[in-house]
């Protein structure tokens, strides 16, 4: 409905500035509503875009000019070029964007500004030669660029609108950047005024700078709406006496020309820039994207690196720097703790319900202890829990606790059967200047007391 209710404003509204050039407009629009209606990644029925071709160009001169036959036959010809432009270009581009690489642009320039066109200018010269008399030349000339034109500088535009692009971009922007966009709007829109519609004389090369200015400041989205609004400008200021035109004469077929000729140009220089722009954005998205996921795959790599695979805790070679990079004068302390009879386990069991049974002894040690001590898997059945800015009664009492709770929370083997765990441990506080590998061998060697003195007990190093 909103694609219908624009071509007919569109038309309408053209159809009754070029009313007294016999109907043949210096640039047609609304077909470009039509190609960018059938472009978009949603499918829609071709008929429907037929449909709103013949009426609308019906409806669109009858109440303007009270034409009635002569807009059916234009609406069936601008509906089949719009259909060869949209059948081509949907197979050469896809869904992507119009404007979204340098070889869309190509593409888009070939079918929406030559084939088609040609294929709607033959058809309009023909009823323009046959109904208002017009040399057949001269009006495929006009006809051809008038829809070459529209679709070329309206369907990126009406693309993009439609497919929502504009509002998310206005969405997405910093109110610094809200502001930047609405001053170059202006800027662009207040020279285009200017060089058709106010000035006397040949100014429209003043329009490259403000027009360079939107495509490097605003990129794709702004391009397409400062090429919109220079076009409109131009087709408004083709019919004004006294303005930028009136130095070529009162020939309105010269100024026509004049005025196709100079938005072909804009054309051709602000769409292959605003293309590789939009590539190049979309190349440094890429590039951004794939760094975040080359950040996260090395974050991943070194925490597996220094992760045991079956518990997820850290590992011992891992738990040794973490402890190495604290001060000498700080005070640390270090538990090596293993399950008492693991060997009975997996020989009676099996290994399967051995790691288990360390799946859940590391889980019930993470668990358990404090904030900011740090547990590792050292090997087979062997734990080590590393405390921080803690003496060694300490460390001893929350291992005291991690053992009640072991015991306290069998792991069930089946539905009817559990079994019940339970943990020797060796506890030692570092001393002055000692090393890493000291430190941990005096908590080994309480831990073996501790098997050795009848298991199930944590012990303090001498």
């Amino acid at each position: 409905m909103s694609a219908a209710v624009l071509y007919f404003v569109l038309a309408s509204g053209t159809v009754w500035l070029s009313s007294d050039l016999h109907e043949v407009p210096p640039i047609w629009p609304a077909n470009a509503v039509l190609l960018a209606m059938l472009l978009q990644p949603k499918r829609v029925a071709w008929s429907d875009m037929l449909l709103i071709s013949v009426v609308g160009n019906f409806l669109a001169n009858l109440v303007v000019s009270g034409a009635h036959v002569v807009p059916i036959i234009w609406g069936l010809i601008d509906a089949t070029e719009v259909m060869i432009a949209a059948y081509a270009l949907r197979r050469a581009i896809g869904a992507d964007e119009v404007l979204g690489a340098p070889e869309n642009v190509g593409r888009f320039l070939l079918w929406a500004g030559i084939i088609a066109p040609i294929v709607g200018g033959l058809g309009g010269a023909t009823v323009t030669w046959l109904w208002y008399d017009r040399e057949f030349v001269s009006a495929f000339r006009l006809s051809f660029f008038s829809d070459a034109l529209g679709m070329l500088v309206f369907t990126p535009f009406f693309t993009s609108l439609l497919g929502g692009e504009y509002w998310r971009a206005l969405r997405n922007r910093s109110k610094r950047e809200y502001f930047e966009c609405i001053a170059i709007v202006l800027l662009v829109s207040a020279t285009a005024v200017l060089v058709f519609i106010v000035a006397r004389r040949p100014i429209a090369f003043i329009l490259f700078a403000p027009l360079m200015l939107a495509a490097f400041r605003l990129g794709r989205l702004g391009t397409q709406f400062a090429l919109l609004i220079v076009a409109v400008a131009g087709s408004i200021g083709v019919y004004r006496p006294q303005t930028t035109f009136a130095i070529y004469g009162e020939q309105p077929e010269l100024r026509l020309h004049l005025v196709q000729f100079f938005l072909a140009m804009v054309l051709l220089t602000c769409l292959p820039v605003a293309a590789s722009l939009s590539a190049r954005a979309r190349l440094l998205r890429q590039l951004a994207d794939s760094e975040r996921r080359l950040r996260a795959r090395e974050a991943d790599l070194i925490r597996l690196a220094g992760t045991d695979p079956l518990t997820g805790l850290m590992h011992r070679g891992a738990l040794n720097e973490r402890i190495e990079a604290v001060h000498y004068e700080e005070r640390i302390a270090v538990a090596v703790l293993d399950l008492d009879r693991f060997k009975d386990i997996n020989d009676r069991f099996g290994h399967d319900v051995g790691d288990r049974a360390l799946v859940h002894f590391a889980r019930v040690i993470a668990n358990g202890v404090r904030q900011g001590d740090v547990v590792a898997r050292i090997g087979g059945d062997e734990f080590m829990i590393f405390f921080p800015a803690t003496d060694q009664g300490i460390a001893a009492s929350v291992c005291d606790r991690l053992a009640m709770v072991l015991r306290d929370q069998p792991l069930p083997i089946d539905n009817d059967a559990s079994l019940f765990l339970a943990m020797s441990c060796g506890v030692a506080e570092r001393r002055d200047d000692e090393t890493v590998e000291a430190l941990i061998n005096r908590a080994d060697q309480a831990l073996y007391a501790a098997k050795e003195a009848g298991r199930s007990r944590v012990l303090r190093a001498a």
